[in-house]
This record gives C-alpha cells, sequence and structure tokens, in this order.
C-alpha cells in the first residue's frame, strides 16, 4: 500500500493532468492558439488528430488551428469526460478520455458532432508543469446537419446563452 504521501502526489498529479487537458480543450473553443500552444511540450510530439493532420511539432498543428479555425463565425465546443489517468512514473503519465465535439458554421449553415476518443502521453517539464506530448483522437461517429432554410427552418444560433447573442 502506498503512503499518504506518494498518495497525494498521485492524487495532484492526476488532478494536474486533468487541469492541463481543461486549458486545452477550452483554449481551442475560445480561438486563443498561444494557449494551445503552451499546452504541449516543447520538444518533438507526437499528434494524430486524424481528419485534422499528423504533426510532430506542436507549431505545426497550432499553425493549421490558427488558420482552419480562429474564426468568429465557427463556434465550437470540446467537452472531454470519463478520464482514466495513469501514472507511469513521477513524470510521465498517460490518459484516456471520451470526448464529443460541436461546431456550427454560421457562414456556411451546418453544424457537426463528432464523437471519439483520445489518448494521450503528458510529460512534466523541468518547471514541474505537466504539458502534452502525444496525442491520438480517434473518431467514432459524426454528425453533420445542413442549417440552410431548406432543411432547417429559421434557425437560430446562439453564441453565448449568457450574453444571448444570436447570429
Amino acid at each position: 500500500m502506498m503512503d499518504v504521501s506518494k498518495r497525494i502526489e498521485s492524487l495532484e498529479a492526476i488532478s494536474a493532468i486533468k487541469d492541463l487537458k481543461f486549458k486545452y480543450w477550452k483554449a481551442c473553443d475560445t480561438k486563443k492558439p498561444i494557449a494551445v500552444l503552451k499546452c504541449f511540450h516543447t520538444d518533438k510530439v507526437e499528434i494524430d488528430f486524424e481528419d485534422f493532420g499528423i504533426f510532430h511539432s506542436a507549431q505545426d498543428m497550432v499553425e493549421k488551428y490558427q488558420i482552419n479555425s480562429c474564426h468568429d463565425h465557427l463556434i465550437e465546443n470540446h467537452l472531454g469526460k470519463n478520464p482514466v489517468i495513469g501514472l507511469l512514473s513521477n513524470n510521465e503519465a498517460n490518459g484516456f478520455w471520451a470526448m464529443s465535439y460541436s461546431l456550427i458554421d454560421t457562414k456556411k449553415k451546418f453544424t457537426l458532432n463528432i464523437q471519439g476518443t483520445y489518448k494521450d502521453l503528458y510529460v512534466k517539464n523541468d518547471s514541474g508543469d505537466w504539458l502534452i506530448k502525444e496525442s491520438m483522437f480517434k473518431k467514432t461517429s459524426a454528425f453533420y446537419r445542413s442549417l440552410s432554410p431548406y432543411h432547417c427552418s429559421q434557425p437560430r444560433i446562439a453564441r453565448s446563452l449568457g450574453y444571448k447573442n444570436t447570429v
């Protein structure tokens, strides 16, 4: 049985990794590429996001994200759930997440919903911060729906329920 200090250290590491993944998804949803980049290890990384691409540099992935996703007409929401975090050592952990992603494109008038899983490898840097070293997303389902007047009568698309902005 682990002593109390080791158990607390493990729980703190798992909590920090969950916070990191939340920060990553929140940065993606709020269109903050610098914050997205800060979630990744600065050395070589392995990123496989299926349709979005395979990358060996977080900078390359963030540049593509900036070109394709950082637009006001794209409303995105990543919802991670059911994390399973395994500590491999004091400085390395793996993670498995279920994820639901929704996109509303107010310009092209469509919605996209994707379900899938993330499998990640996390490492702790010299400052003691956990960072993503490897990330692989595998889609399990996708649903596309047109919001054109021909397919959906008078759609109302809200950017934020808190501000009641309608596009």
